[in-house]
């Protein structure tokens, strides 16, 4: 793997496990509904193609390694409003642990 590729593949690898940290949390403290469920699993579907993309060696053209990079940092710009989202719905009364 080149720099980039590598740099790549450690970006999308530290999304999957704030991805997963953050199920867990919401496994723990009991609130992963429907809606959650959807929503989590819409990310994983992201996060497993852009993992397929950078597998199959796309980030080696200079254009397509962009589109790979802009993609990875549009889900992970999306996640981290997903779970600000779900912390601020789910936060119990002060001094309660959050999700």
């Amino acid at each position: 793997m080149d720099d980039r590729q590598d740099d790549a593949a450690r970006r999308l690898a530290e999304l999957e496990a704030a991805i997963e940290e953050k199920r867990n949390a919401l496994e723990r403290h009991g609130v992963l509904g429907d809606q959650l469920q959807r929503e989590w699993d819409d990310m994983l579907r992201q996060h497993a193609e852009i993992g397929r993309r950078l597998r199959s060696g796309e980030i080696e053209g200079s254009m397509a390694g962009a589109t790979l990079d802009q993609d990875i940092d549009v889900l992970r710009h999306a996640f981290f409003r997903w779970a600000a989202r779900v912390d601020e719905r789910f936060k119990g009364p002060p001094g309660t642990p959050e999700a």
